[in-house]
């Protein structure tokens, strides 16, 4: 189902991010009842108003705290007609995604001039009325569309994103399942995920500030009880999308299993331990330059402490810093769920959830104290790592109106100075001038020059895609996958990679190609073409086809 939602006007390595819940927001304990007290009206009639007031105003925190809509409501129904009432109603309303209304509610309270100067109810009226006011500018004429079973929901800022939404609710669908049977929630109400298409207005939909996003490379936020992400669309080369939205997921399941009482670095290290559990049993490893990172800071003792990450990894003072910190908690949790398997994860989180202290917690699933787990994990971990290889970190861009470049200078240093790069040289000049033809027979004589060069990747990735766009397809394929097996992610290389299979008669070996392609950067227009002549279905094909019209593949 699509509409247009039309919104009055009065954007995470890295794979997302979890934001910490307000100060403002009271804690609860696990297991608390957050609907209406059960009271006799004798006794609601014998207790001061204000006792009343704050007594439904708490109920209302801590239902929000625990992303409980229903019982929020309910309290709000106990609540006087206050100030302070007003600004939890306009903060209920933002959770519900109403944003409007909830401008409405909350500039009118604090319009009205009630609120006492520097109190934490004005404090919280400022807060979400510029949230709210930013979502309507963020999300003004947004697209809707609901997936069938009525258990997610896209909102997509700009039109051109809409294409996202099969692959989502496809990807989301087996998440459910999978992570549910992990975590141990399977959300009733539909699931919310919103999808801007700037930098900028992830910024006006959260507490991050823009430097924030692109210090980090955040593209996806989980808060209010709603996913909010950066479209692919607005960045050079993609990112992994889908792994996002699933990343963001675990952060949406685990706040409602522990009414939002994992800390961050609990809360990260879940998220990204599960986020490819929807495509694969097993974490993606590490990627080398990663692991010599945390190989690097465990024996210099250099890690991120769980309390820096703290309100939010997005926070932190660099890529470098927050992908460490990302890794050091997967890791984390990827030992404990390695040991003591699911049963462990719960123990954890029940723990959590009953109030205790995060690291307690995790020290009771491992069955000793903390410091004995940290000491395990760090030996482990060391260990795992010890083959890292140090180099740059692929970094998140975003495109900022200008297209993804093509480069053709000198790529070819590792090659060497011998006759090799001389002739990869050469092709990479004739390829810039079109001269495509001749390009390819000097990476030929390239590859036939050095037994190096036929193994290199770079070689294998500017021949491959060439030979496809001449439709040399068999020829492409072995080189293809010397590329793809050094850069998987890289949606380019992914779409000729499973162009060049599925014109060789290789379905299979196409449709795993083309899904990677997906999940990193489904705009690439060829993409589309291919995927219709693998649909398993005549809607999906039909979709695909038009598609592949639209974006002229």
């Amino acid at each position: 189902m699509i509409r247009k939602q039309p919104i009055r006007t009065l954007r995470s390595i890295i794979a997302g991010c979890f934001v910490a819940a307000l100060a403002l927001m009271p804690s609860m304990s696990a297991h608390a009842t957050v609907g209406p007290s059960v009271v006799s009206g004798a006794q609601l009639a014998a207790r001061p108003l204000a006792l009343l007031a704050s007594d439904a105003l708490d109920d209302v925190d801590a239902a929000l705290l625990a992303w409980d809509l229903p019982a929020a409501r309910a309290a709000m129904k106990r609540a006087p007609d206050t100030p302070q009432a007003k600004v939890k109603r306009g903060v209920v309303k933002l959770y519900e995604a109403e944003y409007a209304e909830a401008e409405a509610l909350l500039a009118e309270v604090i319009a009205a001039g009630t609120l006492p100067e520097g109190s934490a109810a004005l404090e919280e009226a400022t807060h979400y009325l510029g949230l709210s006011r930013g979502a309507q500018k963020a999300l003004d004429q947004a697209i809707v569309i609901r997936s069938e079973d009525g258990n997610f929901e896209a909102v997509f800022a700009s039109d051109e994103d809409a294409l996202l939404a099969p692959y989502l609710f496809d990807a989301m669908k087996d998440a459910r399942e999978r992570i549910g049977a992990i975590i141990g929630v399977v959300p009733a109400h539909t699931v919310r995920f919103e999808f801007l298409d700037l930098a900028t207005k992830l910024a006006l939909v959260t507490p991050l500030s823009v430097e924030n996003i692109r210090t980090t490379g955040t593209v996806g936020v989980t808060k209010y009880r709603r996913v909010m992400m950066i479209s692919p669309r607005i960045m050079v080369y993609g990112y992994g999308w889908l792994d996002t939205a699933v990343h963001e997921y675990v952060h949406y399941v685990l706040t409602m299993r522990t009414d939002n009482l994992a800390p961050v670095w609990l809360q990260e290290g879940l998220a990204k331990l599960l986020e490819t559990r929807w495509r694969r049993t097993d974490p993606e490893p590490l990627s080398p330059t990663i692991a010599y990172r945390l190989h690097r800071a465990i024996v210099d003792d250099d890690l991120v402490t769980l309390s820096e990450m703290y309100p939010s990894v997005a926070m932190l003072p660099s890529a470098e810093r927050a992908a460490l910190a990302y890794a050091e908690v997967e890791t984390m949790l990827g030992l404990l769920h390695e040991r003591k398997g699911n049963e462990g994860i719960a123990r954890l989180l029940d723990k959590v959830a009953a109030g205790e202290d995060a690291e307690a917690a995790l020290a009771h699933a491992w069955g000793d104290d903390f410091e004995a787990f940290m000491a395990e994990w760090k030996r482990v971990t060391k260990a795992r790592t010890a083959s890292g290889e140090d180099g740059e970190l692929s970094t998140l861009e975003f495109k900022d109106g200008k297209p993804a470049p093509e480069q053709f200078g000198d790529v070819f240093s590792e090659l060497g100075g011998g006759v090799a790069r001389q002739h990869a040289r050469l092709g990479a000049l004739l390829q810039a001038r079109d001269h495509d033809q001749a390009a390819a027979a000097q990476y030929e004589k390239a590859r036939g020059a050095d037994k190096r060069a036929r193994k290199d990747p770079t070689l294998a990735r500017r021949l491959g895609r060439l030979y496809v766009d001449l439709e040399r397809f068999a020829e492409a394929v072995p080189l293809l996958d010397i590329a793809a097996g050094v850069d998987p992610e890289n949606a380019n290389l992914a779409a000729a990679q499973g162009r060049a299979k599925l014109r060789s008669g290789d379905q299979d070996g196409a449709a795993l190609a083309l899904d990677r392609a997906i999940r990193n950067n489904p705009f690439i227009p060829t993409l589309h073409c291919d995927l219709a002549a693998l649909a398993p279905t005549e809607a999906r094909r039909l979709a695909e086809q038009k598609l592949c019209d639209t974006k002229g593949g």
